[in-house]
């Protein structure tokens, strides 16, 4: 056999070598990856169950809270042991943080479901001084958005009005759908009602809920001064300011303290809003916002509580979780 013969198996039987020893190299880098990834993806599934046994732990937690305040207090106010928000709480491997909102300080979208008619008029003027209140663009062009929620909430298939909306305007669009006919389930509804903007739903989310009892009334000692404000054409907004800064301390123990000539009056006398049947200083419904951080994630519950009458237990009638 030649030499350069010789030469050019040793050759090929070294890049033949070099070739295997670069696929098992690769393979092993690959299983390596594959291991980690699988352990890491152990690791994340543990991390996110273990956040949202945290979560449900805040969950229960907070029914007890509620009850505890429902012996303790006849009213209740942003002074209460509930309204305290938690805003870091170290746990094993991470965080957790969480706040309660009295859902009865916002305007209850469902109110819009109502059956008596004069019942209607006024929630329909309520919302529209809602979006008064608000301001912004997206408010201010927001005309007749009421009858559109009504008739997405009502039973019926009747338009209200012109602002309102059923099948036939949903079924045009794309993809099509149609009007619920029933109470919202949840506030992020409103993106599905005709005429509701993403900039309109981010400006309204803070003050609105959608709770399953139609006629809700407003607390006021925790509502937000743009709630407030929507209760009456003749607020005096001075008098409101001096209270929203003093009800911490200083809640209205009744709610006649806030009507014209209470102590802590700021709502005058309205024929058609009739703001004396609208108001409470006491709340059933709440909302928890809970956060838990382990590792590297983060696991969000949102609950929806009422607090029934005569000191039952706190029951969870809703809630919703997500995660990053």
């Amino acid at each position: 056999m030649s030499r350069s013969k010789t030469f050019r198996q040793r050759g090929v039987a070294l890049i033949t070598a070099m070739f295997v020893v670069a696929l098992a190299t690769i393979a092993a880098v690959a299983m390596f990856e594959g291991s980690n990834v699988a352990v890491r993806r152990a690791s994340n599934m543990v991390e996110s169950e273990a956040a949202l046994w945290y979560a449900f732990g805040v969950e229960s937690w907070t029914k007890g809270i509620l009850k505890q305040d429902a012996k303790n207090n006849d009213i209740d106010s942003l002074g209460d042991i509930w309204a305290r928000p938690v805003d870091f709480l170290p746990i094993d491997n991470g965080s957790l943080r969480g706040r309660v909102e009295d859902l009865q300080g916002r305007f209850n979208l469902n109110n819009l479901a109502t059956t008596d008619p004069n019942q209607l008029k006024i929630y329909l003027l309520q919302f529209q001084l809602l979006l008064d209140a608000i301001g912004g663009e997206d408010a201010a062009k927001a005309t007749g958005i009421g009858a559109a929620i009504r008739d997405w909430v009502d039973a019926d298939s009747e338009r209200l009005d012109l602002n309102g909306a059923e099948d036939n305007e949903y079924q045009g669009l794309d993809p099509p759908y149609r009007a619920a006919n029933r109470p919202m389930q949840s506030v992020s509804e409103l993106l599905q009602v005709r005429g509701v903007t993403k900039g309109l739903y981010a400006a309204l989310k803070p003050y609105v809920a959608a709770l399953p009892t139609v006629g809700t009334r407003i607390n006021v000692n925790t509502a937000p001064p743009q709630v407030l404000a929507a209760l009456s054409k003749t607020v005096d907004r001075s008098a409101l300011a001096k209270f929203v800064e003093s009800r911490i301390g200083s809640p209205a123990k009744t709610a006649q303290e806030v009507l014209n000539g209470g102590a802590n009056s700021f709502l005058g006398a309205d024929n058609n809003l009739k703001p004396e049947t609208q108001i409470d200083v006491r709340s059933r419904y709440f909302g928890l916002t809970a956060e838990v951080f382990i590792g590297s994630g983060r696991v969000a519950l949102y609950s929806v509580y009422i607090r029934p009458e005569g000191g039952s237990d706190p029951v969870v009638i809703a809630h919703a979780t997500d995660a990053d």
